[in-house]
């Protein structure tokens, strides 16, 4: 329990603060998680507000009618057009949690839907409305904020449509996306939002520790293979131990390591205020930030979406990984 209340402690704390990030994943097992992000919600566009104006204001936050605050979940795929939106099923949406709230789960919204067995997703035609709702003024002229429940069932195109928003999203206007894992979203996501984990601390921090030590590694033979060739052999051995992980792992390492970059690059540009990383090993990861430039970001982190991708259509483990340490390498000396 001590890491629900820390993370729901976090997320009040970023509401309070009144420096609302651009984006926020919310992930992990924790049931507290759609609660804290209704709750962030409601504390950032009720902010100032005092007696009936903020009685009111929280009234519509609860009845999930604010005109500032909007959804976006899984819904079946249809003929219609006008059913592959949110809109169409949003009086469910507010019955479901105003039913369940905190005890919704992706079941019972299956259950709620009523779709057969058709799986439930986020298509590029349910976000597409957000770019016209979004350019509207605020209600309040405080924040807009955009909640996606079920984040994990983003298809790549919904992801890239998104990605646009998130890295333009406007004056006052933030993502809040909610997930059981981080490694189901595309990495290029994960990588752009502030992350919040809602789970074990000491089973996150292991984690977190096992992941740098392996790109570290993958680092150092990177930077060594081009003073001594011998060092080839090492990527190789090095491909073989990480092929050896289970694919969540994997996918795992590809998430991290790709935030590891996003994060070099900013301390690289001087944007310190947006650095969030702080190495948990001897990790030199103020050296590391120097060769990460506009000359190779991009590339760099294009190649750990390509693993990430390969990965989850089960491509051949030694192959990806053998794969993405020898072009690291070349991509690294490109500074």
């Amino acid at each position: 329990m001590e890491k629900l209340q820390s993370a729901s402690e976090e997320l009040k704390n970023i509401a309070k603060s009144k420096r609302i990030p651009n984006s926020i994943l919310l992930s992990g097992n924790g049931k507290n998680k759609l609660k804290s992000a209704l709750d962030f919600c409601k504390t950032i566009l009720t902010e100032g507000e005092e007696g009936d104006r903020k009685l009111k204001l929280e009234k519509m936050c609860e009845s999930y009618s604010h005109p500032d605050l909007h959804f976006i979940f899984p819904i079946p795929s249809s003929t219609k057009p006008v059913e592959n939106r949110c809109d169409f099923y949003y009086d469910k949406w507010r019955e479901a949690l105003t039913e369940m709230g905190v005890e919704l789960t992706m079941n019972k919204w299956i259950e709620k839907l009523d779709c057969g067995n058709k799986q439930p997703f986020i298509g590029v035609n349910s976000v597409e409305p957000l770019s016209k709702k979004l350019i509207i003024s605020a209600f309040e002229k405080k924040h807009k904020l955009v909640l996606f429940w079920g984040a994990e069932r983003l298809n790549s195109e919904a992801t890239n449509k998104i990605l646009k928003m998130v890295e333009e999203p406007g004056n006052k206007t933030s993502f809040v996306f909610i997930a059981d894992k981080a490694r189901d979203l595309l990495p290029t996501l994960v990588s752009r939002c502030q992350t919040i984990v809602f789970e074990g601390l000491k089973e996150y921090y292991n984690i977190s520790v096992e992941l740098e030590l392996m790109f570290s590694e993958l680092l150092r033979n990177a930077f060594q293979i081009k003073k001594d060739v011998s060092y080839g052999s090492k990527i190789i051995e090095w491909s073989k131990t990480a092929a050896r992980l289970d694919r969540e792992n994997q996918k795992d390492f590809f998430i991290y390591s790709t935030e590891i970059i996003r994060q070099a690059f900013l301390k690289n540009i001087q944007a310190d205020k947006l650095v969030t990383f702080s190495p948990k090993t001897k990790f030199n990861f103020s050296s590391f930030s120097k060769f990460v430039t506009h000359n190779n970001i991009e590339e760099l982190t294009n190649e750990f979406e390509k693993a990430f991708y390969h990965t989850l259509r089960n491509g051949n483990s030694t192959m990806i990984m053998t794969d993405l340490a020898l072009k690291l390498t070349k991509a690294i000396h490109k500074h």
